[in-house]
């Protein structure tokens, strides 16, 4: 059977991949009768043959591959993989041998499952491969979660795990996670072991999942930037209080700086939205949010105060100046720095 499995959530193209394998018999013999390979190199003659080979000693075979729809999703014939021939502009006109793909589908043995893997957000309508091949097999997409459908997943898949979640730590766990279903499953699994016999908690998610610490540090960056110095000390307290030393929160809040800093520079220089994410190595959507909202609150001058503020802290720490107990308190005048700096830019 052809299956096509397109989307950005990489977890439940996963996950659907590995159902299929679980129908390989037995499972010793798996790699066996598993073959996964790149259309780039592949040919079609190459496919066929994987398609057709008798399982070994096994009820099933499964054949993958990696970004033959790709290939056309910019109306032209594909210049890539081993089954396009000439130049570049040979390419774009010439019809690719890929495109009598679905000759081969019905004449494949009903032991073979045949899996086209795309790793894009949506497949263009007017794609000639996808087209001819739809009606031949099962089309499944994948987007990343987001909002109700997000929710519904974490509640689904605590429920495979034995727990509940109330409906304040599922709104949590998505804002805090967001739609990186690889990590919202580990963070899952960590809550159900954890809450045992109860109801997962808002409270129990701020406790333990790793990203609530990341916007803590965003509260209090916030907290210091814009003079409200009692909030900050709170926020800084209770982040000892949860275990984190004195060094280890200013170095958060030095990197916070940094990625403020880096995203003005980057906005500046006109670098599109779609790409900071990635430049700036954050994974969450609300992590990006916050970040670009910081940057155009505030100022320059502001953001390279704190930083040198920091670094002086850090060299009090360090030297034996302060101690890890009054951190807090020697922040107070970097605190007031900044603030006296922000209102000076305005």
């Amino acid at each position: 059977m052809l299956h096509i499995f397109y989307g950005d959530d990489d977890f439940s193209i996963h996950e659907a991949l590995e159902h299929l394998k679980a129908m390989v018999q037995p499972p010793d013999l798996l790699d066996a009768n598993v073959s996964r390979a790149q259309v780039s190199s592949l040919s079609l003659q190459q496919l066929v043959a994987l398609c057709h080979a008798v399982p070994f000693l096994a009820s099933r075979r499964m054949v993958i591959v990696d970004g033959l729809l790709a290939l056309f999703e910019d109306r032209r014939a594909p210049r890539g993989g081993r089954g396009s021939r000439g130049s570049q502009g040979e390419a774009a006109n010439t019809p690719s041998p890929w495109l009598s793909l679905d000759k081969h589908i019905p004449t494949m043995p009903p032991s073979t499952d045949l899996v086209l893997v795309e790793r894009v957000r949506t497949l263009r309508k007017d794609n000639v491969l996808l087209k001819r091949l739809s009606p031949l097999g099962q089309v499944t997409g994948f987007p990343s979660l987001r909002g109700q459908e997000l929710g519904r997943w974490v509640e689904e898949r605590a429920a495979e795990r034995g727990c509940s979640i109330s409906r304040g730590g599922v709104r949590l766990l998505a804002e805090l996670v967001g739609g990186n279903l690889w990590a919202m499953s580990s963070e899952i699994e960590k809550l159900s072991l954890y809450c045992q016999g109860r109801t997962v908690e808002a409270e129990d998610v701020s406790l333990l999942v790793s990203t609530a610490m990341e916007k803590t540090i965003f509260n209090a960056v916030d907290a210091i930037m814009e003079g409200r110095h009692s909030e900050a000390l709170r926020v800084i307290r209770r982040l000892m209080e949860g275990g984190a030393s004195g060094p280890y929160i200013v170095t958060m809040i030095a990197r916070q700086g940094r990625l403020v800093l880096l995203f003005k520079d980057m906005e500046r220089r006109g670098v599109p939205p779609g790409q900071m994410g990635t430049r700036l190595g954050l994974s969450a959507d609300w992590m990006l949010r916050r970040v670009m909202g910081q940057g155009r609150r505030y100022s320059q001058a502001a953001l390279e105060s704190l930083h040198r503020g920091l670094l002086e802290t850090d060299r009090a720490i360090k030297s034996g100046q302060i101690s890890e107990e009054s951190v807090g308190e020697f922040l107070i005048e970097v605190f007031t720095r900044v603030s006296l700096a922000q209102k000076a830019a305005r």
